[in-house]
């Protein structure tokens, strides 16, 4: 096994992406991503080591399956990826066209590498350095038509900030794994929502969660988690 990150893709994940409507120019500019990742790794935690030999399948293309349902939605309207870390969803989605993106991520050196890794790849992103609840100031309240998030917390620890950050009409799409079934059932004591569980393209016990017209069942949950 490999331990360096390869910056061109294997033909099956070529395929795959390819299969999403991503262009070449557009892969070629994932590969540039992947290049500023290799380099910071071995400055600060990034990916884990088992990662590195499937880095296009396990996070590029895992990441990238959200581009169409997110482009099917967006136009010019703005994202916010929460929980960015390395940049998946966040990266990848703003590299296929996705911007203006705000990522958030309280790790501060985290957060120096997404604005290196965005300005080499030339991507409209703004990174907020810190937690959620600071991070989504008054203004930026309803400010969003799509909120992405990729193995970063439950869904009942989201939801309020997901609700927050939301337009009327937005929607959130959510990497979630085989717990998906219990993370709803946990949200849905204290929220309601409409959701659709699209099964993932890289992982058997993984889905793509959309979520709209989410909304507190009880306006103190606002007040508890806000």
């Amino acid at each position: 096994m490999s331990s360096e990150i390869e910056f061109m893709p294997p033909s099956d994940v070529v395929h795959d992406l390819e299969g999403l409507g991503i262009s070449r120019n557009e892969i070629d500019r994932l590969g540039r991503y992947l290049s500023v990742l290799e380099r910071w790794r071995h400055r600060i935690n990034l990916i884990g080591p088992a990662s590195h030999s499937d880095i296009w399948r396990r996070h590029i293309l895992d990441s990238a399956q959200a581009w169409p349902v997110l482009r099917s939605k967006q136009s010019s309207d703005a994202v916010i990826d929460l929980g960015s870390g390395a940049g998946f969803p966040g990266i990848v989605l703003a590299c296929l066209g996705a911007t203006p993106m705000t990522l958030v991520d309280s790790d501060q050196r985290k957060a120096v590498f997404l604005r290196e890794a965005a300005r080499h790849v030339e991507v409209n992103v703004r990174v907020i350095p810190e937690r959620f609840d600071k991070a989504l100031r008054q203004d930026m309240v309803g400010a969003f038509q799509v909120v992405t998030g990729r193995a970063v917390a439950p869904l009942a620890r989201l939801a309020p900030f997901i609700y927050r950050a939301l337009s009327a009409d937005g929607i959130a799409l959510l990497h979630k794994g085989a717990q998906v079934e219990k993370e709803l059932t946990e949200a849905m004591k204290n929220w309601t929502m409409n959701y659709e569980l699209i099964p993932s393209i890289t992982s058997e016990d993984g889905v793509l969660l959309k979520i709209w017209c989410l909304k507190p069942n009880d306006a103190n949950e606002l007040t508890n988690n806000g």
